[in-house]
């Protein structure tokens, strides 16, 4: 049995999904049954909130492993979380941190190496996942395009080798269920650079139609981040990592996908066309 915390998000719902694929048994922890709902009986429901940790200690009692998001949360109550996590029994933890942790200037960064360093001071046996930017991060394209065919972009012409969440889910199931050394940092990431010109002409032909790429200043995409509900403070750490990009500081890429689970990450096309009808 392996406990899938952020299952409904674009990386835990595929953690979900390949798990069961493989003939495992799941449950996940949600605030609303209704939104795991898709699964059915398929998948065990644990109701409960990172702020109430005694919902996390019911959660992970009997379970062999975790996928672990930090779900924003604050350092002091991640530590809580872990310390839930050693009274249910100190299952294997797969947490996903973030690429960022080598951006010292980078409030993201900073976040997700205290909880790194937080996991590693308890004892508990545990993976770390380190993703680079997601390709799912084009779904905030979808409101503009739909409505002026644009995209617009803060990142200049800056290259980055995003990662589909159907790679970092599948890294994390192969960890899950085979583990590699306790302790280990993963870094992960696509397997092709692009800049996000090259990525809007690539949505194009996907779609068949134009769609134009227009520059914007990083402030104007942090404004954009508030106004649809992003808190001030997470907004404005997204800019920092926009800005990484845009500066040329965050041209990396792994070969971790490939070695892990044995087959390339996908294409930013190959993904592109799977989710296509999102775009349309």
């Amino acid at each position: 049995m392996f406990l899938v915390t952020g299952a409904t998000g674009n990386v835990g719902s595929e953690v979900v999904e390949q798990l069961l694929a493989g003939g495992e048994k799941v449950r996940v922890f949600t605030r609303s049954a209704a939104k795991v709902s898709r699964w059915g009986n398929r998948v065990e429901v644990a109701l409960g909130d990172f702020t109430q940790p005694e919902t996390f200690v019911q959660a992970a009692t009997g379970v062999d492993g975790i996928f672990l998001m930090n779900g924003a949360m604050a350092n002091e109550q991640f530590r809580e979380v872990i310390a839930a996590a050693k009274r249910a029994g100190a299952p294997r933890i797969v947490f996903m941190s973030s690429l960022a942790t080598s951006m010292p200037e980078s409030a993201i960064g900073k976040l997700h190496k205290l909880q790194e360093d937080a996991l590693r001071d308890s004892g508990l046996p545990h993976i770390v996942l380190r993703p680079g930017g997601f390709m799912s991060n084009t779904y905030q394209w979808i409101g503009p395009l739909k409505s002026d065919g644009v995209v617009y972009n803060p990142m200049g012409t800056g290259r980055s080798a995003p990662i589909a969440p159907e790679d970092i889910a599948a890294v994390a199931v192969k960890v899950l269920r085979e583990p590699v050394t306790p302790g280990e940092v993963l870094e992960l990431t696509g397997g092709e650079f692009s800049t996000v010109p090259e990525q809007v002409r690539t949505l194009s032909e996907v779609l068949g139609r134009e769609v134009r790429c227009v520059d914007v200043p990083t402030e104007v995409a942090v404004q954009n981040f508030i106004r649809s509900g992003l808190p001030p403070a997470m907004a404005a750490a997204v800019g920092q990592t926009i800005e990484a990009v845009r500066n040329g500081r965050t041209v990396q890429k792994t070969d971790t996908v490939d070695r892990i689970v044995g087959r390339p990450p996908m294409t930013f096309a190959a993904w592109l066309t799977k989710h296509a009808a999102r775009f349309a």
